[in-house]
């Protein structure tokens, strides 16, 4: 089941610094279940931030379309299960040594953290809602 967000909902969210998106985030992912990303023939789509090569991630489908447009207009967002993030994603980024851009918007890249952070962080989340 996909969740829906509101206009007003998106508006929120767009409007928080990053950290505060980083926190909604490890929330959101934690409840839904999924992560986005932009993919394109080639496989994801990356952004340099902070020196280094990152995956942008987001919580919801409208968010990561959002970014469809301009050089990035033949992405599409795709959702990845979280258990499948956790599994495979995160050792195949490290492996990779790529780094993850937490909701990023126009200003710049959010929070930028290395994937077993992120995979604690969203463990520590679900394992506190159980």
């Amino acid at each position: 089941m996909e969740y829906q967000l509101s206009t007003e909902e998106l508006s929120r969210i767009v409007a928080l610094d990053a950290e505060q998106r980083y926190d909604y985030f490890i929330q959101a992912v934690a409840d839904l279940e999924e992560i986005w990303i932009l993919t394109d023939e080639e496989g994801f789509v990356l952004v340099s931030a902070e020196e280094e090569r990152c995956i942008p991630v987001w919580p919801h489908a409208e968010l990561a379309e959002q970014w469809i447009e301009g050089e990035w207009q033949h992405c599409t967002a795709k959702a990845i299960d979280v258990k499948t993030w956790l599994d495979k994603w995160t050792s195949g980024l490290i492996g990779d040594d790529l780094a993850i851009a937490v909701l990023p918007d126009a200003d710049g890249p959010g929070v930028v953290v290395m994937p077993d952070e992120l995979s604690e962080t969203l463990i520590d989340e679900m394992s506190d809602d159980a």
